[in-house]
C-alpha cells in the first residue's frame, strides 16, 4: 500500500491540542469537511512537495483557532450576549465589483468590518482604537505588500476593508477553498448544507466585535451565493446586494486570478482543467443563488452592475445607501469617492487574459450563462483583459 502523503484527520486534531492545550473544538460539523479536504488533496492535488508545511500548517492554525475561540469563551461567556446588527452582505460572481463595492462602504465608520487580519487569528479579539498597533494587522499588511505586482493589477487590497470571510468558513472546514487545487471537495461543499457553519460563523464574528463596534456589520463573499438561505438563517436581518457582470469576462478573469493563488505545482498545471472546473462552479453557484433568492424574497436583494458601478460610482454608491436606508454623510461620501477616483479601473496596472488560455470560449461561456444573462439583464462586454 502506497503511504499517503498528507495526514490524516485524526493527527492534525491530536496535533492543535497538544499545540495550544485546549480539548474542546466548538459547536458544528467541521470533522467531514477536513476529511473530504485532506483526500481532494492526496487524490486531486498537483503541488510541488515543497509547499506541504505550509498547507498542513494552515489547516492546523484553523483548529488551533477553533480550540482558542472555545477557550475565550468559556473565560468571557458574556460574549455569547453581543448585538449582531445586519448584516449588509455583499456577494455575487466574482470579479464583478463587490471588492471595489465593499472597499468603498467600508469607509463608512457606522459599519463594522470582517477584516482579513483578525480572522486569520481572532483570539484574542481586537480591541477599539488598538487595531493600528495590533501585530496582526502589521503582518497582514507586510505580506500583502509583499504581493507580486502583477497580483495587485487583479485585486484590490485594503487592510481595514471587509474582506471574504475565507479564514471563518475554514475554521468549520466548509470554506470554498478556491486556494488549492481540490476539485472533489468544492463538488462536495457545493451540495453541503452550511447550516451549522453559518451558525458558528455568527459565533466567531460576535467574539471580533466583542470589544471592537461598531455592530452593524458589513460582510463580502462572493461565494456566499452558493449557501445564500443558511446565511439568512443565521442573520435572519441580512440584506444583499447583488454584484453582475458579463460572465465571458468574470469566468477567464476568475480563472486567471485563481491560478496566480494555487501553491506551485509538481509540474505543469493543466489551466484547462482549472478553466473548465471554475466555469462549471461559478455557473452552479449562480444557480443556487437565483433559487435561494426566491426563497428568501427579492425584497431583500439589491442588484448593481458592474458596468453601471464602473461608469457612475457616486450614482451607484448613493443608490446602495437609498435602499438600505442609511445616511451617507458628506465627509464619508467625500472618503468613498476620493478612494474610488484613485482605484479606477487600471490604477494599479491591466490584468491581461484570454478565455482561450483557460481551454474557454466566449461564446459557450455566454451560452452556459444565459439563463443568468437573461435574469438579471446583464451586458454584454468586450471579452479579454
Amino acid at each position: 500500500m502506497t503511504a499517503k502523503r498528507y495526514p490524516s484527520p485524526q493527527r492534525l486534531l491530536d496535533e492543535a491540542v497538544a499545540e495550544c492545550g485546549h480539548t474542546d473544538f466548538g459547536p458544528g460539523d467541521f470533522r467531514e469537511g477536513l476529511a473530504v479536504l485532506l483526500d481532494s488533496l492526496e487524490r486531486d492535488g498537483d503541488l510541488d512537495p515543497g509547499t506541504d508545511t505550509a498547507v498542513i500548517g494552515d489547516l492546523r492554525r484553523r483548529l488551533v483557532n477553533r480550540l482558542e475561540v472555545e477557550a475565550h469563551y468559556r473565560a468571557h461567556p458574556e460574549v455569547d450576549d453581543v448585538v449582531v446588527e445586519g448584516p449588509v452582505d455583499i456577494n455575487g460572481l466574482p470579479r464583478t465589483g463587490t471588492t471595489a463595492l465593499a472597499d468603498m462602504l467600508s469607509l463608512d465608520p457606522q459599519f463594522r468590518c470582517l477584516r482579513g487580519w483578525e480572522q486569520y487569528q481572532p483570539v484574542p479579539p481586537p480591541i477599539a482604537g488598538a487595531e493600528t498597533a495590533d501585530p496582526r494587522r502589521q503582518a497582514f499588511l507586510r505580506m500583502h505588500e509583499e504581493r507580486p505586482v502583477a497580483q495587485a493589477a487583479m485585486h484590490i487590497f485594503e487592510v481595514d476593508a471587509t474582506m471574504e470571510d475565507t479564514e471563518i468558513l475554514g475554521m468549520a472546514f466548509h470554506g470554498q477553498q478556491m486556494t488549492l487545487p481540490v476539485p472533489r471537495y468544492r463538488t462536495w461543499w457545493r451540495r453541503a448544507d452550511l447550516t451549522d457553519t453559518y451558525a458558528y460563523h455568527r459565533r466567531v464574528v460576535k467574539l471580533l466585535g466583542s470589544r471592537c463596534p461598531p455592530r452593524r456589520w458589513l460582510f463580502k463573499a462572493p461565494h456566499h451565493k452558493f449557501h445564500l438561505s443558511a446565511l439568512a438563517e443565521a442573520y435572519p436581518d441580512v440584506r444583499f446586494v447583488m454584484t453582475h457582470r458579463d460572465p465571458a469576462k468574470v469566468v477567464p478573469s476568475y480563472t486567471s486570478l485563481v491560478s496566480t493563488i494555487f501553491p506551485p505545482a509538481h509540474g505543469e498545471r493543466d489551466l484547462h482543467a482549472l478553466g473548465r472546473e471554475v466555469s462549471v462552479h461559478l455557473r452552479e453557484g449562480m444557480e443556487s443563488a437565483i433559487a435561494d433568492r426566491a426563497r428568501i424574497g427579492e425584497d431583500r436583494f439589491f442588484d448593481v452592475h458592474h458596468i453601471e458601478l464602473a461608469a457612475d460610482p457616486r450614482g451607484t454608491v448613493e443608490r446602495v445607501y437609498d435602499w438600505l436606508g442609511l445616511e451617507l454623510k458628506p465627509d464619508v461620501a467625500e472618503e468613498i469617492f476620493a478612494w474610488q477616483d484613485a482605484n479606477a479601473v487600471g490604477a494599479k496596472g491591466t490584468h491581461r487574459y484570454t478565455a482561450e488560455q483557460f481551454g474557454l470560449s466566449v461564446e459557450q461561456i455566454r451560452s452556459d450563462y444565459d439563463f443568468y444573462i437573461r435574469r438579471f439583464d446583464v451586458a454584454a462586454e468586450t471579452a479579454g483583459g
